[in-house]
C-alpha cells in the first residue's frame, strides 16, 4: 500500500516536468516566431523609408533639371534661334527680290549653329538602375516616358537635321561661291540653288524652334506635378 502510494506520488513530479518543457518549447516557438516576424517588419518599414527617402532626392533632382532646362530654353536657346530666323528671312528675302547690295554681310549672321539638348542625366540613372519604380505615381512614370524618350528624343534629332543640313549642304555651297577671309560672294550664278537651299533650311529651323517651345511647356507641366507631389509628402 504504501509502496503504490510512492509511486503515484512520484509520478505527479514527471508529468509537470514533461507539462511544463512542452509549454517551455511552445513559447520558446512562439518568441522565435515574433522575433522573425519583427525583423522582417522592421527591414521592411527600413526599406520603405529607404525608398521613399531616395524617391525624393531623385524627383528633387528632376525639377533642377527641368528648371535649368525651361531657363536655358525660355532666356537663351528659343529667342537665339528665333532671331537667327529672323537674319535667315533677311538674307532669303534679298534674294527673291533680287537685292544683293549689303547681302555679304548678311552670310555671316548665318553661320552660327546654336543648338541645346535638355538633361537627361538623373532620368536616364534612375530608368538604368531601375529606380524608376520608386516613384509610386504612374501618372508620373508616363510623364516622365513621354517627354525624355519622346519629345526629347524628336528635339534632338531635329537639332542634329539642322547641323547636318548646315554642314552638308549650305556649308558646301558658302565654300565654293564666298570667300570667307573678306565674307565676300564670289559667283551671282547660283543663287538660286542657294535660294531653294535657304527655304529648306528654314523649314527644319522652324521645326526645331516649335519643338524647343513645345519642350518648355511640356517641362512646366511636368516640374509643376512633381513639386505637387513634393508638397504632399
Amino acid at each position: 500500500m504504501n509502496t503504490a502510494i510512492s509511486s503515484a506520488s512520484s509520478s505527479k513530479p514527471n508529468n509537470m516536468k514533461i507539462k511544463y518543457n512542452w509549454l517551455n518549447h511552445f513559447l520558446n516557438f512562439i518568441a522565435v516566431i515574433l522575433g522573425v516576424y519583427l525583423a522582417f517588419y522592421i527591414n521592411e518599414r527600413a526599406q520603405i523609408n529607404q525608398d521613399r527617402s531616395e524617391s525624393l532626392i531623385l524627383m528633387k533632382s528632376l525639377v533642377n533639371d527641368l528648371t535649368e532646362d525651361i531657363r536655358v530654353y525660355e532666356e537663351f536657346q528659343i529667342p537665339t534661334n528665333e532671331q537667327y530666323q529672323k537674319d535667315l528671312d533677311s538674307l532669303l528675302n534679298s534674294l527673291i527680290t533680287n537685292n544683293l547690295d549689303g547681302i555679304d554681310g548678311q552670310f555671316l549672321a548665318i553661320l552660327s549653329v546654336d543648338n541645346y539638348a535638355p538633361t537627361t542625366a538623373t532620368f536616364s540613372s534612375m530608368k538604368s538602375s531601375g529606380n524608376l519604380k520608386l516613384i509610386d505615381d504612374l501618372a508620373l512614370q508616363k510623364m516622365l516616358s513621354d517627354y525624355y524618350e519622346g519629345m526629347v528624343v524628336e528635339s534632338q534629332k531635329k537639332g542634329e537635321y539642322q547641323v547636318e543640313y548646315f554642314t552638308n549642304e549650305l556649308l558646301h555651297w558658302f565654300t565654293m561661291n564666298i570667300d570667307f577671309l573678306e565674307m565676300k560672294l564670289l559667283n551671282t550664278d547660283d543663287l538660286i540653288v542657294l535660294r531653294n537651299k535657304l527655304i529648306i533650311y528654314g523649314s527644319l529651323i522652324e521645326q526645331k524652334v516649335n519643338s524647343y517651345k513645345m519642350n518648355v511647356d511640356s517641362s512646366k507641366k511636368l516640374k509643376t506635378h512633381i513639386e505637387s507631389i513634393l508638397e504632399s509628402k
